[in-house]
């Protein structure tokens, strides 16, 4: 009998004990939604941090006398080094699974990102969907900007780059699990956004300007910066960079605008709403030259037009698929040609001529770059206008204009 209640006193007793031994209590971390990789003028890597404040987001009435966020930035000779130098500042341990976005200076991009990426590899804390983004400045600077309609700013700079929902997607994305794979390829180039900063940003980090009905300085994406391995190559302006989703067949809804007269272009405007989109790619070798064939089928609505035509009928549809067809291409053709210029295959070229040709693409991965230079594309698209709203005819024309 003894016996037995010794052993069921010593169950007991390991069952209350049991636990994780290295767990940290929530309210002990410091939950980081953001960071930003800079380098000083010794390359020593700056990061900042941007780390949730409970209390403020917990607010009922959306606002207070405290900032939702506040700003911790560390320098150390490595990654590591500038972390834990932080914890010298921050009165909670870092958290780092609940990341949003990495901001990265385009300092750190042309030095070189590999060390960044190895950094978050290794790390248990990393999450592999966190959106990365590229900066001109400074990358602190981005995660200083409050943003009145989404109270956490680093869930602002998430959600400018999501695919969610009816948000167009005729931007350059990637996160850091793409931004990993394509850089391992050695014959590909990645791409990242460019964030930045419009607006005169000093304002715009005090919490007076949230009780303003106009912001000071606003967050916004622009141009698209190339890599080359793991090194920073150059930009592309935001119209030339317009043709990648559609050739890497990942836009999936995006507004386009195009002349009722079609090259003729005058100030008779309209709207078509790509709803889908499918893109295929079809790569030629012969008598060694390097062809790309890139088919593009896209579906969608006719949102809005000047244009007097009667849409009842076959042949003023057909005659407006024809102008949609011509904008896309031109917008295909222009990044074609800027990135065929840095030698940078941000299109999946390769991968396509690697599969198509697996016995060539020994020899041709050996100068891909030059290669990809040489090669030649050829666009046909597909245009279907599905609907065409209540109405049959411009309003102008109804209204006898």
């Amino acid at each position: 009998m003894k016996r037995r209640l010794f052993m069921m006193w010593t169950i007991l007793m390991v069952l209350f004990e049991s636990g994780c031994s290295n767990r940290t209590e929530l309210n002990k971390l410091g939950i980081i939604n953001a960071i930003a990789y800079d380098l000083d003028e010794k390359n020593q890597w700056v990061l900042t941090f941007q780390v949730i404040i409970p209390k403020s987001t917990q607010s009922k009435s959306g606002g207070g006398s405290q900032s939702p966020v506040t700003v911790y930035s560390a320098k150390g000779k490595t990654i590591l080094e500038a972390i834990q130098k932080s914890e010298l500042e921050a009165p909670r341990h870092l958290f780092f699974s609940h990341t949003q976005a990495i901001i990265i200076s385009r300092r750190v991009a042309e030095y070189g990102i590999n060390q960044l990426l190895d950094s978050n590899l290794r790390s248990y804390e990393s999450r592999e969907n966190t959106n990365v983004l590229l900066s001109d400045g400074d990358a602190s600077k981005v995660l200083e900007v409050l943003t009145p309609i989404e109270t956490i700013p680093g869930n602002a700079i998430s959600n400018l780059t999501s695919e969610q929902g009816d948000r167009q997607s005729n931007l350059v994305p990637s996160r850091i699990h793409d931004l990993m794979s394509i850089m391992t390829n050695h014959s590909a180039s990645a791409t990242l956004q460019e964030i930045k900063i419009s607006g005169e940003q000093q304002g715009q980090t005090s919490l007076d300007i949230l009780k303003k009905t106009r912001s000071m300085a606003v967050m916004k994406l622009d141009r698209v910066g190339v890599f080359k391995q793991d090194k920073f190559v150059g930009w592309l302006s935001r119209n030339e960079s317009l043709g990648l989703p559609w050739i890497t067949n990942r836009l999936k809804k995006k507004t386009i605008v195009f002349s009722c007269e079609g090259e003729k272009q005058n100030d008779k405007l309209s709207s078509f709403l790509v709803g889908k989109s499918r893109t295929a790619l079809k790569p030629k070798i012969s008598d060694g030259n390097l062809l790309m064939s890139v088919e593009i089928d896209t579906k969608g609505s006719f949102i809005e037009t000047a244009c007097h035509l009667d849409l009842k009928k076959a042949e003023a549809l057909n005659r407006l698929e024809k102008y949609i067809q011509e904008q896309i291409k031109k917008e295909v053709e222009l990044s074609f040609q800027a990135v065929k210029k840095m030698k940078a295959d941000t299109l999946g070229f390769g991968d396509a001529f690697h599969k198509a040709y697996p016995q060539a693409w020994k020899k041709l991965s050996k100068n891909w770059e030059d290669e990809f230079a040489e090669v030649k594309m050829d666009v046909k698209v597909k245009v279907t206008i599905q609907r065409t709203g209540m109405i049959d005819d411009s309003f102008s024309k109804i209204s006898g204009e």
